[in-house]
């Protein structure tokens, strides 16, 4: 009876913020259950402490009633019924709600045809195996405990205003939870409520639009609009009250973010990813070969999967395990990152569905484009092992259909002579970056046939004296690599001024000569490059890399290597 008290009235509420449209990976939602009850990411190491002396003491008790429990359960969240999937729209708060809103009303028929047209993109996976059911009307406000999936316009009580969209997920974190006023038995990791809300603080600012035209490989930003965006006949001044904090996006590539949530997904640290919190603007975006074995590896469809492959094992670092390690699988005939996990907290992982063929592995820390705070929604968000640098698998792995292919990846100690390498696109500070989990690098886009030139990259050690830049795959050449300083804060600041005989005015030729320098932009070091794509590279998603030259004076065992996974993507 004390065992059933513990499991009642606990499940999680999942809360994903999307801040634009964003390019389409993914990774499971995951949560960890201790006793019966959600484990404190704060007090992940006390709960492991708790667990070793639980199973010394176990070892002396012979009454199994009174056993202590020695384990951690990981959790993931699905849907019950996948062949099912039920969805309401509220379209009642569709329409303009502000006389100070700059969006132009999206109508009831064109905000259902993008719903549609998002269910649409991901039940096309085949590896997969879901279905939606017929989209119901309704109206009222989201409720994440009513057992109701909603798509609502309706703004959120108290909601700051920032992001386009929010979801909701309400999922089971045991066996016995009270849900709508009622104990029910559920399989852990049962989703019992999904709602997405669109401009969810009624931000003013907020200007979604819908688009039309093919599906296609890194998106397509010529797309034709059809309904939304900015409103021409805006007052000046409304419209001025949102210079430089306009919200745009594409609510095709917004609602398919939404509904990978609604299916149990969440971001994806491959920078290509439909749930990635690296922020992008592209429309009409095809899903990649990540986004749909992710879908696979939660509702698999059996007659596809068993021509595919599994990948398992560990990550480890001085033989004890990692958690939170981004594990990513690299196809070596074109680079792609196809597929990628996060160790649990045991510092185990596991793929399946992947195509066969021989593919580069490796394991890196939750740095770059997706930060620590980019994951606050799974276990490891606030507890993964970062202090790591990334550890290639030695040698190519092959996946064979039908067949689980094991290995164990070995990481080294982060060192003051490791780095990190970012992709330099806003000016900003880098603990501003950090604070946002990395949703302001942007992933580089390059078509075949295509040249771009003084692309800025930054981090510890990123120079042309420590290591060599490359990109993943044929057809893809990188020239002119220079080293340069690179501005992270905001522009100069010169004020007025004149000269005294107790004060100089701090000239700089930053400033018009009448004026000093106030506020100097923080510099970091770094690099420039040229990136020329082929004119017959595959489209798809790539990994920009950095690899050390010299080896780390503290282990010389071993050399350096990081990744902006998928940080370069060749669109059609």
């Amino acid at each position: 009876m004390k065992s059933l008290i513990r499991k009642i009235f606990f499940f999680f509420l999942f809360i994903s913020f999307i801040f634009c449209s964003q390019v389409l990976a993914f990774t499971k939602i995951v949560d960890t259950v201790f006793d019966g009850m959600p484990v404190d990411p704060e007090k992940i190491s006390e709960t492991l402490d708790t667990i070793k002396k639980n199973k010394l003491k176990n070892k002396t008790i012979t009454n199994p009633l009174k056993l202590k429990p020695d384990k951690l359960f990981t959790i993931y969240a699905m849907q019950a019924d996948p062949l099912n999937i039920k969805i309401e729209i509220d379209t009642s708060g569709n329409a303009v709600r502000s006389k100070k809103d700059i969006q132009l009303p999206v109508s009831n028929e064109e905000f259902l045809d993008k719903v549609t047209e998002a269910i649409m993109i991901w039940e096309e996976v085949d590896i997969a195996k879901i279905k939606f059911a017929p989209v119901k009307f309704a109206s009222g406000q989201a409720d994440p405990e009513d057992g109701k999936n909603v798509i609502t316009f309706r703004a959120i009580e108290d909601k700051d205003a920032g992001g386009s969209v929010v979801t909701i997920i309400n999922f089971a974190k045991t066996d016995t939870v009270i849900f709508m006023n009622k104990t029910i038995m559920v399989k852990p990791g049962t989703i019992l409520d999904a709602d997405i809300i669109i401009d969810p603080a009624n931000n003013p600012c907020v200007a979604l639009t819908t688009t039309e035209g093919p599906l296609k490989a890194g998106g397509d930003d010529s797309s034709p609009t059809i309904e939304g965006g900015i409103n021409p006949d805006i007052p000046a001044e409304d419209l001025d009250a949102c210079a430089g904090k306009i919200i745009g996006g594409d609510l095709t590539g917004l609602l398919v973010e939404g509904l990978g949530d609604v299916l149990g997904l969440t971001g994806s640290a491959i920078t290509s990813s439909a749930t990635s919190p690296v922020s992008k603007i592209m429309a009409r975006y095809a899903l990649t070969n990540d986004d749909k074995i992710g879908l696979a590896n939660i509702y698999p469809n059996p007659e596809k999967v068993k021509a595919l492959g599994t990948l398992q094992g560990k990550v480890i670092l001085n033989k004890k395990p990692v958690r939170g390690a981004h594990i990513v699988i690299e196809d070596v005939m074109t680079g792609e990152p196809v597929a990628s996990a996060v160790s649990d907290i045991v510092g185990k992982f596991k793929i399946t569905a992947i195509p066969g063929g021989t593919y580069n592995v490796y394991a890196e820390p939750l740095d770059g484009p997706i930060r620590k705070k980019g994951i606050p929604l799974n276990f490891f968000g606030f507890t993964a092992v970062l202090n790591f640098t990334t550890g290639l698998y030695p040698e190519p792995v092959v996946i064979s259909g039908g067949k689980t292919t094991k290995i164990t990846v070995e990481v080294h100690e982060l060192s003051a002579s490791a780095f990190n390498i970012n992709y330099q696109t806003n000016v900003l500070k880098e603990a501003d970056v950090n604070e946002t989990g990395g949703s302001a690098l942007l992933p580089i886009k390059i078509s075949p046939g295509q040249t771009l030139t003084n692309l800025q990259f930054w981090g510890d050690n990123i120079s042309t004296a420590f290591g060599t830049l490359s990109v993943s795959g044929p057809g893809i050449t990188v020239s002119n690599v220079m080293n340069t300083s690179i501005m992270i804060s905001p522009n100069v600041v010169c004020e007025d001024c004149e000269d005294t005989p107790e004060s100089m005015c701090n000239r700089s030729s930053l400033c018009p000569p009448a004026q000093e320098l106030t506020d100097e932009p923080d510099q970091v070091n770094g690099i420039t490059a040229d990136i020329t794509c082929a004119s017959d590279v595959t489209p798809g998603p790539r990994n920009i890399i950095f690899t050390g030259d010299q080896l780390d004076p503290a282990s010389p065992s071993f050399g350096l290597r990081d990744q902006i996974t998928g940080g370069l993507f060749v669109t059609e």
